[in-house]
């Protein structure tokens, strides 16, 4: 694909038939769509909780440290995503740097994440808005629901999905601004984040020290909140211009997403009245709403968290569909899946049978999955991704140093190497359960794509 010729398409039709619908993107709907993926909102929303029972007040530490590896990361999203524009992505970055084998790892990941995270995010929304109602809603069937209009929504052409995105992204991001400006100005002085970090397990727990271990379990939370700021490589065969317009949507929706998240922690962490309450509390960040807002403000800045949660979801959704299309066009997945995944609408230009996919897998997970589960195994899965990426960006600069670099990541190689031992750092301090089933994942792949290798496409091959 080039950026000469907007009507240019990367790689052959799908198995299944069809292609991408190509140019149907600008700039502002990449942007829109990268930052409706993150959701600063959602994402804060979701894992703060997590973070705080963790690491206590140590949650703030953990967002900076999860805010440098998201920058890293994002440079080298960036620069391979300029060097290999695809619909695939990530998975195409690591396949057209490290391999087909190392390439059909990452698409085994992204497949497992792309029944998991959808689910995560909608399950927190249907929680979140059960939560507005009185007497309640079943959670688990409203996350189903808003799973069901979330395919509708991405079942249609990209460019009306990417406007409807964008329409919520601006709600949300005002969300995440109100609140933070409420919680900077009830700060509590009870906290001390930057100076003597604290955990309180219960209400009227003494607070305790937070130790390095401590901290570094909310890193991975904490990258899960920031991940999505890749998401404009997966459109880069519906883009115009997609080797600058992608990657430099990436760096800036990471930068967005860090700055204003960050600020977002800080400040709700300065304004906790009572730790060990806080900490016990199901959902934290609610009650903080409260104190500094009111019952009417808490209510109303609810609300905007399920749309921002829905918009995310959204997001989210139209992503994965991509990455299974390309790794079926690529020759990466068996004949009946490749036909399958490959399939494209004639009439809207999208994956659509992807998306009933993700439609059916997410749906389970939203009736029968808890959401500290869920959040917890993604993050491990996305950081996996991550350490693939990474390595996929020192690799490509010396080993494809003669292709076109529209984008080139300043101060290399310190990107890559900050990312690779901060997730790996990270990752010693999850649930040994998350890292088991994510190194079963990566060994299944490793060996089924390993017996495979003469029947894969090579590693130069356009995809």
């Amino acid at each position: 694909m080039t950026d000469n010729n907007p009507t240019d398409r990367t790689g052959p039709p799908a198995p299944g038939g069809g292609r991408l619908r190509s140019a149907a993107l600008g700039p502002l709907n990449i942007l829109a769509i990268a930052v409706a993926a993150i959701s600063p909102t959602t994402s804060v929303f979701l894992v703060y909780g997590s973070g705080l029972s963790s690491a206590g007040t140590g949650v703030v530490a953990a967002f900076a440290i999860g805010g440098v590896i998201a920058l890293g990361m994002a440079l080298c999203y960036a620069e391979v995503g300029s060097v290999f524009p695809s619909a695939g992505g990530a998975y195409t970055v690591v396949r057209r740097a490290l391999g087909p084998v190392a390439g059909g790892v990452a698409a085994a990941l992204f497949l497992v994440l792309g029944l998991v995270s959808t689910a995560s995010i909608l399950v927190a929304g249907a929680t979140y808005l059960s939560s507005l109602v009185p007497g309640g809603l079943p959670v688990n069937w409203t996350a189903l629901a808003m799973m069901a209009l979330v395919t509708a929504l991405s079942m249609g052409k990209v460019a009306p999905a990417s406007r409807v995105a964008a329409v919520m992204l601006a709600l949300e991001v005002t969300v995440i601004l109100v609140f933070t400006g409420a919680a900077f100005a009830h700060w509590s002085g009870q906290t001390h984040p930057f100076t003597h970090p604290q955990a309180a397990a219960a209400p009227g727990a003494a607070p305790h020290g937070v130790g390095t271990g401590m901290t570094l379990a909310a890193v991975v939370p904490a990258l899960f909140a920031f991940n999505g700021y890749d998401w404009p490589l997966y459109f880069a065969e519906e883009t115009r211009g997609p080797r600058r317009t992608g990657p430099r949507a990436v760096v800036v929706a990471a930068a967005l997403a860090v700055v204003l998240e960050l600020l977002a922690v800080i400040a709700a962490t300065g304004a906790i009245h009572g730790l060990g309450a806080t900490t016990a509390d199901a959902s934290p960040l609610s009650l903080i709403a409260r104190q500094v807002m009111g019952p009417t403000g808490a209510k109303i800045l609810i609300g905007g968290v399920v749309i921002a949660m829905f918009d995310t979801g959204l997001a989210a959704n139209l992503g994965y569909a991509r990455v299974y299309y390309a790794a079926a066009r690529d020759g990466m997945l068996p004949g009946p899946a490749a036909r399958f995944f490959g399939h494209v609408s004639a009439r809207s230009g999208v994956p659509v049978l992807g998306f009933a996919f993700l439609l059916a897998g997410n749906g389970v997970l939203c009736l029968f999955s808890s959401l500290d589960d869920l959040i917890t195994f993604t993050g491990v899965m996305i950081v996996a991704v991550y350490l693939l990426v990474a390595v996929s960006a020192l690799v490509c600069r010396v080993r494809d140093r003669a292709a076109p670099r529209p984008f080139r990541m300043p101060l290399w190689p310190f990107p890559p190497l900050v990312a690779i031992a901060g997730a790996v750092i990270a990752l010693t301090q999850q649930h040994a359960r998350d890292l088991l089933v994510a190194l079963g994942v990566v060994l299944v792949a490793l060996l089924a794509y390993g017996l495979l290798r003469r029947r894969l496409p090579d590693r130069g091959s356009a995809g």
